[in-house]
């Protein structure tokens, strides 16, 4: 069906061809790390790692779009805290770490999960899943939730040309800066309905086409390619690397 087929215009530049399970295991290598550091500086190092792997697998045009978003969703979400300041204080006694922590913590798992959603195929992912011997009840949102990624950036691809097509003539930043309250009724509202609908198309058309909780999926496994063994290897270094940079720094802290 078309929801789970409208990934082509996103899909990822997959220079790597790595497999499905070495994808996997960068995601969760990248979501298990960013959340044990707590130091900026032992996530900014593995944030440099991601990022690597994020630009040898991800296009450049698809990877500066993911951080722009990012860069709109932390503005929106530094200036909140920065209104509940004046209700509780005590949040703007907070230190510098505590708030750059988190956004660094949702790079890391971005540039990780950007090549999984936007390279594996559907077959591919449910195999993989499958020979991890995930139960079905998992495997199933994992694989809508993984497929709704391209499904965002198609939807805004789509809005914006459609935005473009309305007001032609009328594109440039400071006329969109000017009228701010144009744009979110043109753009970000249909956007969630979007989204809301494609939650569902997708998970109907992954039952559709027999992914059903406990469907089980054949075939032997590819051998791991050199490319593989790299970039786990260079996963590994990483996770070294910047556990050392934390206790480094703790260490010079406790001092």
């Amino acid at each position: 069906m078309r929801a789970l087929s409208r990934i082509d215009h996103y899909r990822g530049a997959g220079r790597l061809s790595l497999r499905a399970e070495t994808r996997l295991m960068m995601t969760a290598v990248a979501s298990i790390s960013s959340l044990v550091l707590s130091d900026p500086q032992a996530l900014a190092l593995l944030l440099s790692f991601s990022a690597l792997y994020a630009v040898a697998e991800t296009k450049p045009k698809t990877l500066l779009i993911a951080y722009l978003f990012m860069a709109v969703m932390c503005s929106v979400a530094l200036f909140c805290v920065w209104l509940l300041g004046f209700v509780f204080p005590i949040i703007r006694e907070s230190s510098l770490s505590m708030a750059i922590s988190p956004f660094l913590r949702l790079a890391v798992t971005m540039n990780a999960i950007l090549p999984l959603a936007l390279n594996s195929r559907l077959t591919d992912l449910a195999m993989a899943l499958g020979r991890l011997h995930l139960p079905g009840l998992v495997r199933l949102p994992l694989m809508v939730t993984i497929r709704f990624i391209p499904t965002i950036l198609n939807d805004m691809i789509q809005l914006r040309e459609a935005v473009g097509i309305r007001f032609r003539g009328r594109k440039g930043f400071l006329f969109w800066l000017s009228h701010p309250f144009t744009w979110w009724r043109v753009f970000f509202q249909p956007l969630i309905v979007r989204l809301i609908r494609s939650a569902d198309e997708l998970a109907m058309a992954a039952e559709l086409k027999g992914l059903e909780p406990n469907t089980e999926f054949g075939g032997s496994p590819l051998p791991f390619s050199t490319h593989d063994r790299a970039t786990m290897l260079l996963a590994a270094l990483a996770m070294v690397l910047s556990g050392l940079a934390q206790i480094l720094v703790g260490a010079h802290a406790g001092r």
